[in-house]
Parts: structure tokens; C-alpha cells; sequence
């Protein structure tokens, strides 16, 4: 595993974790995360192959490696020259004057804050987000990603343009019961029942089937991949996923 050696210069605090601000360094259009809670490097790379062998085109790919001696994941940045990247908890924030979470709260039902969020992204900034939530939140479905949230969910702002559009799919390293202090138990099966979801439900499933499953795999390529993996907890979780939702999530036959 390759290790880069980073100067303090280069750590920014990011606003990018439900659990509070995440340490993370940025040089030469290359972001660095150390692992924080267990296993989010390897969780970060699983994920990423699987999105290899799967419909969704846009989402940004991590590689496993050793951030200051600490084991982590990097990730090249995914604005161009012009770009910025607005969080819809920003964007509420920036349009309505508060907070987009306590907001949602205050609506009855998942289909109601979906509903809300496409409707007020639609209007402020003319960007349709229904595929991308659907293709995000059936993703998680599948992962186990506990830390879908407001920032880690937005749009990409192009200042040159004027145009704007879904930001790429990322940060899931909370998937695949990467927490070790929140999913201790060896037998990890029996962790499977306190998984909760966000933004929009606790129930990974019900978001996703609201918001209209929106991903297809290449089920035969992704067994390869995982094949030629290391042994691990996350590999183990994720082949009883992959078996778990086959039904619900269609085969893709074509890549192109």
C-alpha cells in the first residue's frame, strides 16, 4: 500500500461527516482522508468498484493507502477550473436563512422531505436531482451508509457557465458496518438490525424505494473483483448485500 507523506499546510477542516468536522488534506488536486472510526479506506475502495460494474457514471473513485503513516483512502478532486461545490444544507441556508435538517424534521414523512429537497434544488438553481438522489440513496441501501447527509449531498456550481449540475456520488466510507465502536460485535450479522439510515428515514430500504431504485450491476464482474480482495469484514458484508438485494437491484448487461 503506497503512503504519502503530508505537510500540516495541507489539512483543511471539512464540514463533511454527521458526526462533526473531519480532518482531511488536500495537495496537488489529490484529497487525503485518515480513517477515523475502523475501516472507511477499505469501505471507501469497495464501494468505488463496485460503481465500476454499476449505471451511475458520476461518482468519484478511491484508492486505499496510508496518509502519515495511518491507514486511509485518497480521491482526486472532483472540480475543474470555475467550479464549487454547494451542499444543499448551504444552499438552504444561503436561499432560506436555515437550517435544511431541522426542516425536513418538521415533515411528516420520507416522501415528503424528498419531495421537499427536489422541489426547492429545482427551483433555486434549476438542477432536476430526482435520478441522483435515487441513484444515491439505493446506493446506501446497499452499503450500509449510516452518514448520508445534507453536506454530503448537493450540487456542483460552474461560475464560468453559469451552468449546474448533481455532484458526483461520494464519501461512503461510514458503509459496510466500518464503525467499529458503533458495530463492535464479531459476529456481524447481528449488527445488521441497528443499522439506521439518513437524511430522509431511518430505514435504509424505505428511502430508497421512495426516491426509486436507481442503480443496475454487473453482478458476474463484481464477484471477480471481490474475489481477487483481501479477506475482510467489508468484503464479507458486502457479498451478503449483494446477495441480500439482488432481487431488488436489476442486472446491468452493458457497460457502455
Amino acid at each position: 500500500m503506497k503512503e504519502y507523506i503530508l505537510s500540516p499546510e495541507a489539512l483543511v477542516a471539512v464540514q463533511g461527516s454527521s458526526k462533526g468536522t473531519q480532518p482531511k488534506f488536500l495537495e496537488k488536486n489529490y484529497w487525503y482522508k485518515q480513517d477515523q472510526i475502523g475501516y472507511e479506506g477499505i469501505a471507501e475502495a469497495l464501494v468505488s468498484k463496485i460503481l465500476s460494474q454499476s449505471s451511475i457514471k458520476e461518482y468519484v473513485s478511491y484508492e486505499r493507502c496510508l496518509v502519515n503513516g495511518r491507514t486511509g483512502c485518497r480521491s482526486e478532486n472532483f472540480l475543474k477550473q470555475g467550479e464549487a461545490y454547494i451542499s444543499f444544507q448551504r444552499l438552504h441556508e444561503i436561499y432560506q436563512g436555515s437550517n435544511l435538517t431541522e426542516t425536513l424534521q418538521m415533515l411528516g414523512t420520507p416522501e415528503e422531505r424528498i419531495r421537499y429537497v427536489l422541489d426547492f434544488v429545482y427551483s433555486k438553481t434549476g438542477c432536476d436531482c430526482k435520478e441522483y438522489l435515487s441513484q444515491i440513496l439505493t446506493l446506501d441501501m446497499l452499503i450500509l451508509n449510516t452518514d448520508r447527509h445534507l453536506n454530503n449531498l448537493g450540487i456542483v456550481v460552474n461560475s464560468i457557465s453559469g451552468e449546474n449540475r448533481p455532484a458526483p456520488i461520494f464519501d461512503n466510507g461510514n458503509s459496510l458496518l466500518s464503525d467499529w465502536g458503533r458495530f463492535p460485535n464479531p459476529n456481524w450479522k447481528e449488527e445488521l438490525s441497528h443499522v439506521t439510515g439518513q437524511p430522509f428515514s431511518a430505514n435504509l430500504e424505505y428511502q430508497a424505494a421512495v426516491a426509486g431504485i436507481g442503480l443496475q450491476l454487473n453482478y458476474s464482474e463484481i464477484e471477480k473483483l471481490l474475489k481477487a480482495e483481501p479477506e475482510s469484514r467489508a468484503v464479507r458484508v458486502l457479498e451478503y448485500q449483494l446477495q441480500r438485494y439482488k432481487k431488488m437491484i436489476p442486472e446491468l448487461f452493458d457497460l457502455k
